[in-house]
Parts: structure tokens; sequence; C-alpha cells
């Protein structure tokens, strides 16, 4: 798909985002910025989305090539290359399975069914507590995680055969927990909560069959009275803690407010990344917003 300049987003990608070996790095230009696993989960997410399967084919190679790290006779993914990094990120070894199987299918590619069965079954083997997935496992200390963030709970999280329930919040407060703690059994707060985890979340529930009113009332409340939201906001006041917007951040709005069929607002929501994102792009955009934006407006 093309962007405002009539350049397709993977041409961007190549000349804005990439080393010499063809790895995405985070800030575009900046060949010292991190290259991470969430980034490579991302595209291929995109690439599956506009059947790019020319692309997915290059991604999948590096994702063999460079993230793959083989121990006793199982595969990991370090969150980050170039540094020493023993742990995976939960989230984004999903998101790349789940990524690849969707790729065995469209792309008539059985070795993605492969792949992607490979780095499940570390996960299965390895990253669990209490018959639940947690947030990492660490290779050099053979350790898993004790908690589960909750925005972590994607849709691809079902390509695990088992996942946590988001039961026993408090439901009268407008934001949700963090995270879960395996060893003290209860579910953690912040005082200053992220929207990109606070949407993650709202949107899981939705997906789950639980509505969280409080949050939706909150936020529509939000939207009409400031016409867009903050990157972050303080738990105990709902005011902003920050003047920045995040295509990111909208990206999850829209998904959230057509789940609750505020097709208005959805649209809103659009326009108003739409002009935050301006014609220049990727300007000095991380991965993470740039990929986000693109899915969204190639939705629509």
């Amino acid at each position: 798909m093309a962007n405002g300049q009539g350049v397709t987003v993977q041409e961007t990608v190549d000349s804005h985002y990439v080393n010499s070996e063809g790895i995405i790095h985070a800030y575009p230009d900046n060949r010292e910025s991190e290259y991470l696993s969430e980034s490579l989960g991302l595209y291929l997410e995109y690439l599956l989305q506009v059947e790019d399967e020319k692309n997915f084919a290059k991604q999948a190679a590096i994702l063999k090539d460079r993230f793959l790290i083989e121990i006793d006779g199982q595969v990991f993914i370090p969150w980050r290359l170039y540094e020493e990094a023993n742990v995976n990120a939960l989230i984004d070894d999903v998101r790349i399975a789940s990524a690849l199987k969707g790729a065995a299918e469209q792309f008539a590619e059985p070795g993605y069914i492969e792949l992607s069965q490979q780095i499940l079954s570390a996960i299965e083997d390895r990253q669990y507590q209490g018959g639940i997935a947690v947030d990492y496992y660490d290779w050099s200390y053979q350790l898993a995680g004790n908690r589960l963030t909750l925005s972590y709970l994607i849709d691809e999280m079902t390509v695990l055969p088992e996942s946590f329930v988001m039961l026993g919040m408090e439901e009268n407060k407008i934001f949700f927990p963090e995270y879960y703690d395996f060893d003290e059994k209860r579910y953690v707060k912040n005082d200053e909560v992220h929207m990109i985890d606070q949407l993650l979340i709202a949107v899981n529930r939705f997906d789950q069959g639980h509505q969280s009113s409080e949050f939706e009332n909150w936020l529509v409340e939000e939207w009409i009275n400031q016409g867009q939201v903050a990157g972050r906001y303080d738990r105990e006041t709902g005011n902003p803690t920050v003047d920045y917007e995040s295509l990111a951040v909208y990206y999850y709005l829209w998904q959230y407010f057509e789940r609750i069929d505020q097709k208005e607002f959805a649209k809103q929501v659009v326009q108003r990344a739409e002009s935050l994102a301006g014609e220049e792009l990727p300007g000095d955009l991380h991965f993470f917003d740039f990929i986000h934006y693109q899915m969204m407006m190639d939705k629509q």
C-alpha cells in the first residue's frame, strides 16, 4: 500500500528503517537505535495483512538467520539484537508465531507452520507458571518470569493452548491493573497508566465478552471533550500526565471504538491520526508508531 507520497510502506521501511542486512531498527535513519523482535513481529503482521508474500519471506529468513537462537534443542527469540539479551518477550514471540501460522495458510508455505510451532513449543516447555504463559523466560538463568503483563493478552495469544482470562478485577475503576503477579497472586497497578496498555486490555476484555463500562464511559467523554487522547494518564485523577499523542495509541483507540460500535468516533480517530502523522512520513516516528499507523490506514 502507498502512503501519501505514492511511495509504498515497504519502500519507506527499506529506505529508512533497515540496516544493510535488512534488519529493522527502531528509529528512521538511525542505525544506532534498537533492533527489536517487536519490530519484526509487527512488520510480519503488516506484510501478511497486505498479502506481500515476497517481503514476508525476506523477513522470515531474517528471523531464522538472525533472531532464532538454539539452546538445548529449543529455539528462543531475544527481545533485541546486537546487545546481550538472554530473555524473550511473550507478546513478540506470539505475534511472530501467529503471523507465521497465517502466512503458512495464505501463501501455502508449510515451512512457516514448522517455524511457528518451534517458537510456541519453547514457550510451552519453559515459560509457564501454574498453567499460564508468563512475560518472559530468562535463558541464562533458566528461569521463567513471575508475572503476566495484561496488555500481552492479544488475540494472537489463542495460538497457545491455555490463555489467561482477566477476571476478578475491580470493575468499578476507570483504569485496569498493568499485570498479574503469580508469586503474590494479585493484580498490580501503576500510578501512571499508558494508554496503549489500557486500550489493549480493553480490547482483549471486550473480545473475551467483558465490557468495561467505567473505562468506556471515561474514554468516550475524554474524546468528546478533548478530541484527542494523550499517551499517559494519572490513575487517580484521570488527567493526562504528558502532552504528546501517539499513532499507536490511535490504532488501538480506533480498534476499540469499532468494537463498541462507536463508528463515528472511530472515523474521527483516523482523521486525528492522519493530521498527527502529517505529510512527511516517517518523520522521526518510532517503527512501532509508523507500522501501527500503516496497518490502520490499510484497513480504511
